[in-house]
């Protein structure tokens, strides 16, 4: 990955806010943006009544408050429970891609980092194929997603649909097969290339052997002493040890702390804070915060996000949103209503932009910010927010003439209107009053001009609906939309 130094010379201490940097509306947006997929206006004016600190504290404590999505009656079925598997199970991977959807919009940091860890620790259910496994893959991201890495990457080793994606399920002490081991230090844990060796990769698969023991499709995957390499191994020069899999994890992470610390550090900055990494000595605290804390993934997340370093103009619209962010953060901001058939048609127009969830482009995950736009999915993000906009039209009409009037301090000045509704929904002002003029001459549509020089024109109007929808078609083809 190419990296790029940023402009950021803020330091981690708390954000306390000041005239230069103010706990304003565009700072809130930022947080619950980053940290969650928006809220509506009335959420966004509370919350400036609190303390950044005491709300990004809030924020976090409820979302590791929130309960795990309860299984689905399929959730540990095996094929042989199915009256026809081929026909049954795509349906159902289907629900669980709209419950997915409908857990991003309403848990928060949880959901944020639930995905974080799935492009991370990458499986591709297109690999697996069982329902049950992708529930059960999913529910283990969504227990561990605000607790401790190293559980995590123990836990995630035994998953079955980390076991049939990287072969684990193949690797057995006549035969080691070295995928996870290599991805396991590669992708998951050091970085590549970055303090280990092909004799490391090939002595820790030995120790990764004997979880070969299932029965079918869908079944649990568990560990077997028949198939374990019961043998003394050397990994990063130990003495030789009977090395498993938790006592190599344990290992790994005992001789190899500052690497894992600062590799998964910056691979957080990089999604929720900014592409471009800061100094090493930003870096380096939030490792320290990692390793002193145990591996306790909430501490760096507190530090981070409540830091000065976060509330910068540097850090502000600094990340291309990815295609849910483009599309559930619309909805969240707009505040309109969304059904279940909805969120399956944005699971397909995700999907068709690249992010299709449950089925990362590879091992190492999507690469994200950049990535994301180029002149084919930048239009098929304007079909799928339009998407939105019409099916909520079909709905109520109302509810834009509602969107407007709860973000307007004006109620007949269509250039103060337009300007409100513009930075409601990009993360900074824009660049020229020019900008703020055409979106204003957007928004008036077809009402004579004579109607709003005599100020008989107000949001009252029955074309308001209509002028709310336009400007919204204009505002989101605007290239600061696509940031966050």
């Amino acid at each position: 990955m190419e990296t790029f130094t940023s402009c950021n010379t803020a330091t981690l201490s708390p954000y306390v806010p000041t005239t230069i940097k103010p706990w304003d509306l565009q700072r809130v947006r930022h947080v619950v943006k980053r940290l969650g997929y928006g809220l509506d206006v009335a959420q966004e004016n509370a919350i400036l009544a609190q303390s950044p600190t005491a709300f990004v504290d809030t924020w976090i404590t409820d979302s590791i408050n929130y309960m795990n999505t309860p299984a689905p009656v399929w959730g540990n079925w095996a094929q042989s429970d199915y009256t026809d598997f081929n026909s049954e199970a795509f349906p159902q991977m289907v629900e669980w891609l709209k419950q997915t959807f409908d857990d991003s919009l309403n848990l928060k940091l949880r959901a944020k980092m639930t995905l974080f860890w799935h492009n991370h620790f990458v499986t591709k259910a297109d690999d697996y194929q069982a329902p049950s496994w992708l529930y059960q893959y999913y529910d283990l991201l969504q227990t561990h997603a605000l607790g401790n890495f190293k559980t995590l990457t123990k836990e995630i080793g035994k998953n079955e649909a980390m076991l049939v994606y990287l072969n684990g399920v193949l690797n057995n002490k006549w035969s080691p097969n070295e995928n996870y081991a290599r991805e396991l230090f590669e992708l998951f844990t050091l970085g590549a290339n970055n303090n280990y060796t092909q004799t490391d990769i090939v002595e820790a698969a030995r120790a990764l052997t004997g979880y070969n023991s299932w029965t079918q499709l869908g079944a649990p995957i568990v560990f077997q002493s028949s198939t374990f390499d019961n043998t003394d191994k050397i990994i990063f020069g130990s003495a030789p040890t009977n090395f498993d899999h938790d006592s190599l994890i344990d290992h790994l992470f005992s001789v190899r702390a500052n690497e894992i610390s600062d590799f998964i550090v910056k691979k957080i900055y990089r999604a929720f804070v900014s592409p471009e990494l800061p100094s090493q000595s930003i870096i380096d605290q939030l490792a320290t915060t990692f390793r002193t804390g145990n591996w306790e993934i909430v501490p760096v997340l507190r530090q981070l996000f409540k830091s000065e370093h976060f509330f910068e103009d540097d850090a502000i619209g600094s990340i291309i949103k990815d295609p849910m962010d483009c599309f559930l953060t619309f909805i969240k901001e707009a505040n309109f209503p969304y059904t279940p058939q909805q969120l399956e048609v944005l699971v397909y127009y995700s999907a068709n932009l690249g992010q299709e969830y449950y089925n990362p482009v590879d091992v190492a995950g999507w690469q994200g910010d950049r990535d994301w736009i180029n002149s084919s999915t930048i239009t098929g993000r304007w079909q799928g927010l339009e998407y939105i906009m019409w099916t909520t039209w079909n709905l109520d009409q109302e509810l834009f003439r509602n969107l407007v009037i709860s973000i307007a301090s004006s109620n007949n000045d269509p250039a103060i209107i337009a300007q409100e509704m513009v930075d409601r929904f990009v993360p900074k002002t824009l660049h020229t009053t020019a900008d703020y003029a055409l979106a204003t001459q957007v928004f008036k549509g077809d009402v004579p001009q004579n109607y709003y020089d005599s100020m008989q024109w107000n949001l009252q109007w029955g074309s308001v609906p209509y002028q709310v929808v336009l400007l919204l078609q204009h505002i989101f083809r605007m290239p600061e939309f696509q940031l966050k």
